[in-house]
């Protein structure tokens, strides 16, 4: 009877309930905060990716006199300064012309120029980027700018989020110049 007593004294006691209860939270809460810091500096860096390689599509398009290399190499300058990734960051830019032989005629898309910096790889003909650019009407011009960078995470991966590695944010920017009908790029 003695044995039955303690034991449903035991049942009823609460003192190191929290303690359990820690360790076996504790675990999970400490991943939950790992994977979402992980997670918000993902996002974060793809959205600062964005609004780079905008910054850097509306410098180029403000420039009324010819751009060279160098020009676009000082961009790619820019565009690591305003990421802050000192790592894999390269830059494209072209420009594509809308043409029109009559008004039944289709509209023809032509690559003007192409440069690239890092490993990317300059476009040599326009069938490349034909199927992502948008309709415009003849005539016009159009400034492409496609930025790529390399995000690793700020942390160890395998313990934290097993599925979200290394990763390659992408973006591609169009737009058309301000000034001038064409930014002329002048090869030296």
């Amino acid at each position: 009877m003695c044995v039955m007593s303690k034991f449903k004294s035991f049942r009823r006691a609460q003192e190191g309930t929290l303690s359990v209860e820690a360790l076996i939270v504790l675990p999970m809460l400490l991943w939950a905060v790992g994977a979402m810091f992980i997670y918000w500096d993902a996002f974060k860096t793809q959205n600062i990716n964005a609004k780079a390689s905008y910054t850097v599509a509306v410098l180029i398009s403000r420039e009324s006199s010819a751009i060279d290399a160098d020009y676009i190499d000082g961009m790619n300058n820019i565009y690591e300064f305003l990421i802050k990734r000192g790592r894999n960051n390269n830059l494209r830019v072209s420009v594509v012309s809308y043409t029109q032989e009559d008004e039944f005629a289709p509209i023809v898309k032509n690559l003007n120029w192409s440069y690239a910096t890092g490993d990317l790889e300059e476009h040599t003909t326009i069938s490349a980027i034909e199927d992502r650019l948008p309709t415009l009407n003849p005539g016009e011009e159009l400034l492409v700018v496609e930025t790529e960078m390399t995000w690793t995470p700020p942390i160890g991966m395998d313990i934290w989020v097993p599925t979200l590695d290394e990763a390659q944010y992408r973006n591609l920017v169009f737009t058309t110049p301000r000034f001038v009908p064409q930014v002329v790029f002048a090869s030296s």
